[in-house]
């Protein structure tokens, strides 16, 4: 008899150590959200207002990659990168950072949008548009083609 206790010990514990691995797994609708929001993405207004950089500056947006996990972009004056989270309608956006460069015409703009972006907690795609809310309406980027 105390030869069948230490199989099926072995067997309790790699079920128990299995079980876990299920659980990071993305749902088919998670995987379809991710598809869906990979991409450039181009600031058009923030807390309501349009977005309006002066004469030959780039205009902020993001770009979420092929894996829908991380992302690259620009807030104005400096390049932003980090990961993005996104499971069902929730988005955020761990590990946001940015280079550190001030600049007086850009800041305010690239401020508010890095908030926006640490706030979101959901999203919602309107066609070409990619809506960002927190307590409320954050950020709209229009995806770029």
């Amino acid at each position: 008899m105390k030869k069948l206790h230490f199989p099926l010990a072995v067997l309790a514990l790699g079920l128990v150590l299995s079980a876990n691995t299920c659980s990071d797994k993305k749902s088919a609708k998670d995987g379809a959200a991710i598809g869906s929001a990979q991409g450039k993405w181009v600031l058009l207004s923030l807390d309501g207002a349009e977005v309006n950089m002066p004469e030959g500056v780039e205009t902020p947006y993001i770009s979420i990659d092929s894996t829908g996990e991380n992302l690259v972009g620009f807030g104005g004056c400096n390049r932003m990168f980090g990961t993005v989270k996104i499971w069902g309608d929730s988005i955020s956006f761990p590990g946001l950072a940015s280079t550190r460069m001030y600049c007086v015409e850009t800041q305010q703009v690239e401020n508010s949008f890095l908030e926006a972006l640490n706030t979101a907690h959901t999203y919602a795609l309107k066609g070409d548009q990619l809506v960002l809310s927190g307590d409320r309406e954050r950020a709209v980027l229009r995806r770029e083609k």
